[in-house]
């Protein structure tokens, strides 16, 4: 725990090199990788530094911390560093030493602006793994420049051309081994009309880089095209095509495994609008991926591993209508989804044609072909001004083939739903919402060996709720109580019949007491009863019950001034969840367990404390729930003896544990803008 918050006190107190990027400003920044940094002084910007910090426990031994900082500095005119560095680091205290992950990651770009067009920089990223004890550190120099394709057409004024070529040195440590070796490169990206009169243009990025490292070999490379156009006042098309080239190779103990992987793509889409406020909208794509893995010897007297393969295709398509009038809505979609894998070997071991046949079908086992058909449906009628009525409906139909004999995963996977919500405005601080649905599954295996799992499952939803607000008093209260009755096909399986019932209870109360003085009460009870079904006389009996009740009570003052806004809440959460079972009490002596109704409870309890603040772009959040954790048993013994799930000793049903547990959360985020400036 001590090597935890002094990390943590150090990544809060230094900052600098282990603090994380805001979503907002991470498009800005040096991309992930070495392989997407961008000349981005073409469009001149501000200074930007930003920190983020987000620390907290999430179990009882276990905590997490991810940090980041960035920054984008103008060194002068035509200079611009931009860098990241970030942390992310999970703690497990129970461990002997306790187990620690830490990922770091760093990246700088630096930029300098030649003449009108050309610009020369470097980057350096920096990444390293505690847990796996794998270092990477990469530098690499770059030289690019922009250009008007047309700079004498008025009509294209977009038309442009990026074009940088990379080069430097990659140093990588794993495996007990470290190598070094070149990494070279280019990316192009362009903004073409193909023609000058054409109102819109094609984007075309294409990137490639490749590292060599002693005797393995790091590559990747990508091509991307697309292109988007108005074909009519009413329509519009888009299509996109891609290339996805990715090698990596790391070491085994007596080979080199390179995993490769290719994938092209191809995407269509287009949107019409049709008469009478209805638009329709067909997006439609198709993925190739096609994955290898290939071994190579260190030594000449090693054993190499079979290489194997797959090649696999992707077709997707949804067709969508909507409708749109005054007192209906409605929307329509259908969508399909196939995926066909199919696996393959190379006889590097060089095997006996025999012998290589029967490797080759027991990996073509595995071959799959899964067919996904959906239909989907939604109406929402407003019957009365304060009167709605939403009805959908699904259907999904999931085929699953397999070519191999020997696998018996074929099987089709079929559910219908219908869903009914009546929402209502009674008055204009109450109002309700009642919603009903019903659904029902199937599955069937298609072949003998696995048709002791067909089952039908038929569920109903029950889900009241209503909102009163009146004036600075507010309540909101849902409920959701759903039933399952879980049917095996065979008479033999009958005994694994399942029922649930699930019921899920949420109050929310809110009362302003005075202006800026807020008090709150939340409650939220989970209570999951299983049971073994009898389907013929629709009986039932328990075999599990678990029941959460969580309930925070707690006192909100806010602050707004010239600077932000700031509140402080102070309250008290209770949390307990009880669990009732079958259970095996052990004899003292020599004899058989007798069975026992067993109830743990666990109780969490504490007073809490939070803060925020709010000040232009700084965001701090921090709470504290100091609670008591207590684990105890309670039971009543049973008529007869117990065989099968747990088994206590009475001494171990004795016992009670209660500790004190800090759980704690901290979440900060900074970005300072301004126009700073590093030495000239």
């Amino acid at each position: 725990m001590r090597r935890f918050v002094c990390r943590l006190a150090l990544a809060a107190g230094v900052g600098g090199a282990s603090l994380a990027a805001a979503p907002a400003a991470r498009a800005q920044l040096v991309p992930d990788g070495v392989t997407d940094p961008t000349l981005v002084t073409m469009t001149p910007t501000d200074t930007l530094v930003g920190v983020r910090l987000h620390a907290r426990r999430i179990g009882v031994s276990t905590y997490t911390q991810q940090s980041e900082a960035y920054g984008r500095w103008h060194l002068g005119k035509r200079q611009t560093l931009l860098y990241r560095a970030r942390t992310d680091w999970v703690l497990d205290s129970r461990g002997r030493p306790p187990f620690v992950r830490e990922d770091y990651r760093a990246d700088a770009l630096h930029l300098i602006g030649l003449g009108r067009h050309w610009q020369v920089g470097q980057q350096m990223v920096y990444d390293y793994s505690h847990a796996n004890h794998i270092r990477t550190v990469t530098w690499l120099g770059r030289a690019g420049g922009q250009w008007r394709l047309r700079p004498r057409s008025t009509p294209d004024s977009l038309s442009q051309l990026r074009v940088a070529l990379l080069g430097g040195l990659t140093h990588d440590m794993r495996n007990g081994r470290q190598d070094l070796g070149p990494t070279y490169g280019a990316e192009l990206t362009a903004v073409v009309r193909p023609l000058a009169a054409w109102p819109e243009p094609v984007a075309l990025r294409l990137v490639a880089l490749q590292t060599q490292l002693g005797p393995r070999r790091w590559q990747r490379a990508l091509a991307d095209a697309v292109y988007q156009r108005a074909v009519d006042d009413n329509s519009l098309a888009l299509l996109r095509l891609g290339y996805r080239n990715t090698r990596t190779e790391d070491y085994l103990p007596a080979n080199v495994q390179r995993i490769q992987s290719d994938t092209l793509a191809a995407q269509v889409q287009w949107t019409y609008q049709l008469p009478g406020q209805a638009s329709f909208r067909s997006d439609n794509s198709v993925l190739l991926p096609a994955r290898a893995f290939r071994y190579r010897r260190l030594g000449p007297l090693a054993d190499t591993v079979q290489n194997l393969g797959y090649r696999q295709h992707e077709y997707d398509t949804r067709q969508e209508l909507l409708l749109t009038r005054r007192k209906l809505q409605a929307r329509i979609q259908f969508s399909y989804h196939e995926r066909v894998r199919g696996y393959h070997l190379d006889n590097n071991r060089l095997l006996a044609p025999a012998r290589f046949a029967t490797a080759e079908q027991r990996e073509k086992i595995k071959d799959i072909s899964e067919k996904t058909t959906q239909w989907q449906a939604e109406l929402t009628w407003l019957l009365r001004p304060r009167h709605a009525l939403t009805a959908g409906g699904n259907a999904q139909l999931l085929r699953v083939d397999t070519p191999s004999p020997e696998n018996y995963q074929d099987r089709d996977e079929a559910s219908h739903q219908l869903r009914l919500r009546l929402t209502s405005r009674w008055h204009p601080t109450f109002r309700t919402s009642l919603g009903l649905w019903g659904e029902y599954r199937q599955l069937i295996f298609i072949k003998a060996q696995q048709s002791a799992e067909n089952y039908s499952d038929r569920l109903l939803h029950w889900e009241p709720g209503f909102a009163w607000a009146p004036g600075t008093f507010s309540w909101r209260g849902s409920y959701h109580l759903w039933v399952s009755y879980q049917v095996r096909d065979r008479p033999a399986e009958q005994a694994r019949n399942r029922a649930s019932r699930v019921l899920e209870l949420e109050q929310h109360l809110q009362w302003e007491v005075r202006p800026q003085w807020l008090l709150t009460l939340d409650y939220q009870r989970r209570e999951n009863r299983i049971g073994q079904l009898n389907w013929q006389s629709f009986r039932e009996s328990p075999l599990d019950t678990t029941i959460l009740h969580d309930m925070s009570l707690g006192l909100r003052r806010g602050w707004r001034g010239v600077r932000g806004q700031s509140s402080l809440r102070a309250g008290y959460r209770f949390l307990e969840q009880r669990s009732h079972q079958r259970a095996a009490l052990l004899p003292e002596g020599a004899g058989a367990a007798g069975l026992i109704y067993l109830r743990t409870l666990t109780r969490q309890h504490g007073p809490e404390l939070s803060f925020e603040r709010r000040a232009g772009s700084l965001v701090l959040t921090t709470s504290l729930w100091l609670q008591q954790l207590q684990n105890l048993y309670r039971y009543r013994p049973g008529q007869g003896t117990y065989i099968g799930g747990s088994s206590y000793t009475a001494e171990e049903l004795g016992r009670r544990s209660s500790r004190l547990l800090p759980y704690f959360e901290l979440l900060l985020e900074y970005q300072l803008r301004g126009r700073a400036r590093w030495g000239r």
